[in-house]
């Protein structure tokens, strides 16, 4: 963990505290929390963050009792986004360090909803990136609370032989 320094500067942690943003957050439990990420895709509109609510500034960083939880959350968000906007597939990724892609540190998760033939590469500017307005934040963050809340259907199990 960083110091409180970095949590009161990190903007993941002001979106949590509802000091940026407020409504975006589409999901928070006692340890993960998921919102519409700032800059998508045209045509991978939808695109969530999946993040510990407490301040972890790398994925080497995370404890035990966060990981589990993060995990659960990501595969429940997995399944969200493709219901939420009908996507084909997702795509999950995870930058670690300024090397590795991450701009802000603060871990967490991308989850991009995949269509065929969406030609989708990468993340960030450089791949076509937009700023989405708030607005069109809030109503993603509305469709995946709202999947979120619905039933979904666990995967089916493999039979014996």
């Amino acid at each position: 963990m960083l110091d409180s320094g970095a949590e009161t500067e990190c903007v993941f942690c002001r979106i949590l505290r509802g000091e940026l943003t407020p409504g975006v957050v589409a999901f928070r439990d006692a340890h993960t929390a998921v919102f519409p990420s700032r800059h998508q895709q045209p045509l991978n509109r939808g695109h969530m963050l999946v993040l510990p609510i407490h301040h972890v500034a790398q994925i080497d960083e995370i404890d035990d009792v966060v990981a589990g939880p993060l995990m659960t959350t990501l595969a429940r968000v997995t399944a969200a986004v493709k219901t939420a906007f009908s996507a084909d597939g997702v795509s999950i990724r995870q930058n670690n360090g300024p090397d590795g892609g991450q701009d802000v540190f603060h871990v967490h998760f991308h989850v991009v909803p995949r269509f065929a033939g969406d030609g989708f590469i990468g993340l960030g500017h450089r791949y076509g990136t937009t700023e989405l307005p708030l607005e069109v934040r809030l109503e993603q963050a509305a469709r995946v609370a709202t999947a979120l809340a619905s039933p979904i259907s666990a995967p089916p199990r493999n039979k014996p032989v």
